[in-house]
């Protein structure tokens, strides 16, 4: 079951097109300024997506230039191929690397890749190019890690990390979903890992690493219109933005 915020969406790719290639009209007039981006990490139940939408929002007013927000599901949805579909890439990134996959990936030619493997890559070069581009949230899919080493010099990236009590967002999730008690406490318990170890199984890292982020809040004690204020305030005082 999905939440009512979340959008089952497929990638427009005539959007894609048309957003890189001004991004890339606007990147070749400001070569020598690094390019700007936001990764959002949080753990399950937390207001992630609503606050990526708000950043959007306030973010394209004072710079008059479009930000775009990019999500797990959508990053997904571009690692599907013909070889692998998008609901495979979806499960694939809910499960851990599994012997099969190391198996795989130890002992045959790089051609031959586990789809785990070739998930993550696609993934991986695909939020990347995001990252060159600027100008964009990145929701979830390991961004924070993908992006964390880039060279500052070219890259100006701020990672936010969203944590809260294990009851606060057991309530968050029974309302969201419509659940019972029990109900929530089985899907948070299913899903509160499953999507940072996806990642950490070839990264060697943890999401939860605080050393990661430039900012962590506390999501019950900050709603996301405080958090966005917040954020973009930083990014004022770190240059990022004007």
């Amino acid at each position: 079951m999905r939440g009512p915020h979340i959008r089952d969406t497929v990638i427009d790719l005539n959007f894609y097109r048309d957003w890189l290639a001004k991004r890339k009209k606007a990147r070749d007039q400001e070569k020598k300024k690094p390019t700007c981006f936001i990764t959002i990490s949080r753990e399950f139940g937390c207001e992630g997506y609503e606050l990526s939408q708000i950043l959007v929002e306030k973010l394209g007013e004072p710079s008059k230039s479009d930000w775009n927000l990019f999500t797990r599901r959508e990053i997904e949805e571009f690692a599907a191929s013909e070889e692998i579909d998008r609901e495979m890439v979806h499960e694939i990134s809910e499960q851990r690397w599994s012997f099969k996959d190391w198996f795989v990936d130890a002992l045959v030619p790089d051609y031959l890749l586990s789809h785990s493997s070739v998930v993550f890559v696609r993934m991986k070069n695909f939020i990347l190019n995001l990252a060159d581009r600027g100008n964009c949230v990145i929701l979830g899919a390991g961004s924070q890690i993908v992006t964390h080493r880039l060279d500052p010099k070219k890259f100006m990236g701020i990672h936010v990390r969203i944590v809260a009590s294990y009851s606060w967002r057991l309530t968050r999730i029974e309302k969201l979903y419509g659940l019972s008690r029990e109900e929530a406490e089985a899907m948070l318990k299913k899903r509160q890992d499953s999507r940072d170890k996806f990642i950490e199984d070839f990264s060697g890292m943890n999401a939860a690493d605080l050393s990661l982020y430039h900012i962590a809040f506390n999501n019950a004690k900050s709603t996301p219109e405080v958090m966005a204020d917040t954020i973009i305030s930083y990014m004022k005082s770190a240059g990022a933005i004007d």
